[in-house]
């Protein structure tokens, strides 16, 4: 067997896309499981923006056996929020992963220059309502750059479940003071999702993964649509991370990008050309995520 495809075999994307959604997707749950599973694939967490996934999860998993399906939930505006009342029962339907805002956040439209979508290339069906735009960004600190209460909160009910908290597209200001109020509480699963696409200089990646966060580095910001570093850096940034702390994701699911099988086929094919051995991405792209995703 191919190198390329060997490293799929077993491998675990934390971070995927999938339709229905708002945005446009190149694959529903069932279609990504059923090729995912083909593909020797161990397991998938996917994501909405908008709303909850695990019931789709749960349906996904009676549909295609043969591979672990979880759900999640991004604490943005269409849920309420820092709402832990949404937290909570997606915790209790059995989510693995919670994100801290994400399209909805203050950040977010620093990085990207838009609210509620990506611009160019991920965008809703009749944009943004006036009345969606109109309202504040969301933002986890308060007046004294504390942790909001209900961040708090959340950030408890995500610890006593033991499962992933992550940070979503916060600023690094944010980061910093919730995975430090996170490890406080005794989180032992934190996440930062594509460093590059948020813009995270190195040191700043390095600042993040020395308070214990995972960093998990996704095929979309090495692809063109939001192309963020070259192979060379993003192999770079991993060194200097560490394999021991790094997470190999997706991030795809968008129109523009190929199917995630492909897409985590791509990135381990251009690592091994970067010099990276089979067993450093194995760590990577199976290890790893397979520690962050079972209890």
């Amino acid at each position: 067997m191919r190198n390329d495809l060997e490293l799929l075999q077993g491998a675990i994307d934390i971070h995927i896309h999938h339709a229905p959604d708002l945005y446009a997707r190149i694959q529903d749950p069932i279609d990504l499981a059923t090729e995912a599973q083909a593909a020797g694939i161990r397991a998938i967490c996917i994501k909405r923006h908008n709303f909850p996934t695990s019931g789709l999860a749960e349906l996904t998993r009676r549909v295609v056996p043969g591979i672990d399906i979880f759900g999640s939930l991004a604490c943005n505006r269409q849920v309420g929020g820092l709402n832990p009342f949404a937290v909570e029962a997606a915790i209790k339907y059995g989510a693995r992963q919670i994100w801290l805002p994400t399209i909805d956040s203050t950040n977010h439209e620093v990085v990207t220059g838009s609210v509620g979508q990506h611009g160019k290339g991920l965008t809703i069906k009749g944009g943004v309502s006036q009345y969606a735009l109109s309202q504040p960004r969301l933002y986890v600190l308060d007046e004294k750059d504390a942790p909001l209460p209900e961040v708090t909160e959340i950030i408890r009910q995500i610890t006593d479940a033991d499962i992933i908290l992550n940070l979503g597209h916060i600023s690094f200001k944010e980061m910093m003071i919730v995975a430090k109020c996170a490890k406080g509480l005794g989180a032992k699963r934190i996440v930062c999702d594509h460093p590059f696409f948020l813009k995270l200089s190195i040191e700043q990646q390095l600042a993040i993964a020395d308070l214990g966060v995972w960093m998990n580095f996704t095929a979309g910001e090495i692809l063109p649509r939001w192309w963020r570093a070259s192979i060379g850096d993003f192999a770079e940034a991993i060194r200097k991370v560490g394999i021991q702390r790094s997470v190999l994701s997706t991030d795809c699911g968008q129109l523009h990008n190929p199917p995630m099988v492909e897409s985590l086929r791509m990135m381990g094919q251009l690592l091994l050309e970067e010099g990276f051995s089979m067993d450093d991405i194995k760590i990577m792209l199976h290890h790893n995520p397979a520690a962050l995703l079972y209890p």
